[in-house]
């Protein structure tokens, strides 16, 4: 996702709503999976990274 923010977890899942819904795509690799969404005219992505156990939230407005 170019030109993204990182924003929080409530925010992220606040925006989401209902994710069966607002689900678009789901990627994976030995190091990461990402989970992509889009609601509310913005595309958000949720990426775990396995080594560092650390799940980051990005949006991106779709529109700029």
């Amino acid at each position: 996702m170019n030109h993204s923010v990182e924003i929080t977890k409530e925010a992220a899942w606040k925006l989401v709503g209902n994710d069966e819904k607002s689900w678009t795509d789901y990627q994976q690799n030995e190091l990461s999976e990402s989970s992509f969404y889009l609601a509310h005219g913005v595309r958000i992505a949720a990426v775990h990274n396995y080594l560092s156990n650390v799940t980051q939230y990005f949006v991106q407005d779709i529109n700029a």
